[in-house]
């Protein structure tokens, strides 16, 4: 562990829009100022979470190396293999080719789960239990609202489900398209706009 890892108990969803013009990634924890640590977006190159025992390294290095050209499987191998605490870890990662790529340690806490199909990824880890996800996976692919809205319904469908098992202190949601953010929200730490966002 080095001072860039802080735990962070937290489930998630990157996803591309059908058409391909929009990606982003939305995020609820149980720990506070969650959009610090996990969510990166960069508009026209990429999304990525990192999580469980937090390295940002996979977020700042993640979307250098995305620039670059790396594959987001190529670019996860490589932060991988330069990190002694990797078993710790929680990273997906989808770029605007919509590659994709995720990885859960084998010591990030229960309990954790991933789903990857064709334009989501969810993830999650110290959830009240491994259902979160599936009940996030569902609420997304049957939704008929914007990128935007169809993820933080997949939260909502989260948090429903049990969450994070420490209950949730913060969130965050961003959408970028080729050029620029599209959508930026940040919940640091506040009881009654978390209620409103992750329960309405």
């Amino acid at each position: 562990m080095t001072k860039a890892d802080l735990s962070s108990g937290t489930f998630s969803i990157r996803a591309v829009s059908p058409d391909s013009k929009f990606m982003g990634v939305a995020v609820a924890s149980g720990s506070a100022s969650v959009s610090e640590r996990v969510p990166y977006a960069k508009p026209g190159i990429g999304v990525i979470a990192t999580q469980a025992y937090t390295n940002v390294t996979y977020g700042t290095k993640g979307l250098e190396l995305l620039i670059q050209g790396l594959s987001p499987q190529e670019t996860l191998s490589k932060l991988l293999e330069e990190d002694s605490g990797r078993d710790f870890r929680q990273v997906a990662m989808i770029d605007f080719k919509k590659r994709k790529t995720v990885f859960t340690g084998a010591s990030v806490q229960e309990f954790s789960a991933e789903i990857m199909k064709e334009n989501y990824i969810v993830i999650g880890n110290l959830l009240s239990r491994s259902a979160v996800i599936s009940a996030m996976a569902k609420q997304f692919e049957i939704s008929s609202d914007s990128l935007a809205w169809g993820m933080m319904n997949a939260l909502r469908a989260g948090r429903k489900s049990g969450g994070d098992k420490r209950g949730e202190k913060s969130a965050a949601l961003i959408v970028v398209d080729a050029e620029k953010v599209e959508v930026e929200v940040k919940i640091a730490s506040h009881k009654i706009l978390l209620k409103r966002y992750l329960e309405s």
